[in-house]
């Protein structure tokens, strides 16, 4: 990659490659005949970093064994991942006590941990990367699948589309989670030059089977800390069956966050807050102990602006549950096999 100049494709031919891949240029990643990219022993399978490296492509390869993700663009606009299988990855996660991307992120500035220790920057990861695409990956067998996050600013207008996300089983499938203390002001309104995850898209996804031994949802939007944001997210046309959690999940864990604005829209959502291999079905943070099928939670500060609408929820106790959220029509919705359509508090 050293000798490549901006904007070179670079072809890999079949075979297996036993490396991490820097990217701190723009170039286009071509696998023929799904190469394998064998990070065994690396932190990562290929990271794409910085403003440089805008406009980069990474399709048609087989990334597995990393130690944390197996591709992670970082800080960086306009990138495409698309067509790759991504597997086997967050390796680190196996090995105590936990290091780098493995720790939880305690304390701003602590790096790229996850909302719990032990996340291991999951297999494909948009840190602080916006105006990007995530589409048509297989994501299977890490701890988790795909992963929006907020650390070094914001992470706003990408496209995560037509990628079957798993059995990763120790987190959730789809991830959008704001873990910066400063994408919401003292005054209350959202910062987004500064943080958040927001005005991104989620379609047509397939999470399956994620978060059943460690309890992980199919799609999560979430802020963890205080000055946490994720709004204005669009969840629209996605599968999801037997997670750990609720298919479709929103978490705001504390006061001054900004949850609001997201929109959950027909996507077809089996049976799921099934536990993990700890616990019953349900989710403990929102003190929910049934399976569900869309949850959302508030701790602290009503969410205030909500669409969940044409929805197909099928043979949960609850198909939809709220607390501290704006009312809901249980008619705006489809239920089969389901006890309690609409619990809203």
């Amino acid at each position: 990659m050293a000798v490549a100049h901006a904007g070179d494709q670079i072809g890999v031919e079949p075979g297996s490659y036993p490396e991490e891949v820097l990217l701190t240029k723009r170039l286009t990643i071509q696998g023929h005949h799904m190469p394998t990219i064998d990070a065994s022993g690396h932190d990562r399978g290929i990271m794409i970093r910085g403003a440089k490296a805008a406009g980069s492509v990474v399709r048609g390869l087989v990334l597995e064994n990393a130690g944390y993700e197996g591709i992670l663009a970082l800080a960086t606009k306009r990138v495409t991942i698309a067509d790759n299988v991504v597997r086997h990855n967050n390796r680190a996660y196996f090995s105590r006590p936990f290091t780098g991307e493995c720790k939880g992120h305690e304390h701003e500035g602590a790096g790229l941990g996850d909302l719990r220790a032990g996340g291991c920057g999951e297999a494909i990861h948009l840190a602080s990367t916006s105006y990007s695409r995530v589409a048509g990956n297989v994501v299977t067998d890490n701890t988790g699948g795909i992963y929006l996050t907020d650390e070094f600013g914001p992470a706003s207008h990408n496209l995560i589309t037509g990628n079957r996300v798993l059995d990763n089983v120790y987190d959730c499938g789809i991830t959008l989670a704001s873990h910066s203390r400063r994408a919401v002001g003292a005054d209350g309104r959202p910062r987004s030059a500064v943080g958040g995850v927001y005005d991104n898209t989620i379609i047509h996804n397939v999470a399956n089977g994620n978060g059943v031994r460690v309890p992980g949802s199919g799609i999560l939007v979430a802020a963890a800390f205080t000055g946490g944001a994720a709004y204005g997210n669009r969840v629209i046309g996605n599968t999801v069956n037997d997670n750990g959690l609720p298919g479709i999940t929103l978490h705001s864990h504390d006061p001054r966050q900004d949850l609001n604005g997201n929109v959950v829209e027909d996507n077809v959502v089996g049976r799921n807050a099934i536990g993990g291999a700890k616990g019953g079905p349900g989710d403990d943070d929102a003190g929910m102990h049934q399976t569900a099928g869309i949850l959302v939670w508030s701790g602290f500060t009503r969410i205030t602006q909500l669409t969940v609408s044409g929805n197909h929820v099928s043979d949960n106790y609850f198909g939809i549950w709220t607390q501290l959220a704006p009312p809901l029509s249980r008619a705006a919705n489809r239920y089969v096999n389901v006890r309690v359509p609409l619990r809203q508090g």
